[in-house]
């Protein structure tokens, strides 16, 4: 499973959160969650998680891909 960044980054905008406060909407660390979204991680089990519990409501088909 891997999260769907373009459409994160949509939610985040529609909201108006930086990626400090989806950071604290998650638990994650903010560097964390920057690495995530700018490419150069991946979203770990831990991570997907937590997006997964904080965006409740967004469907899982569009906030991630099934490899």
């Amino acid at each position: 499973m891997r999260l769907n960044v373009n459409y994160l980054q949509e939610i985040m905008e529609q909201n108006n959160w930086s990626i400090r406060q989806f950071a604290m909407k998650t638990g994650l660390s903010p560097a964390t969650l920057s690495r995530i979204l700018n490419k150069k991680r991946g979203a770990g089990v831990k991570a997907i998680g937590a997006i997964r519990k904080a965006l409740p409501k967004e469907s899982m088909d569009r906030l991630f891909f099934l490899d």
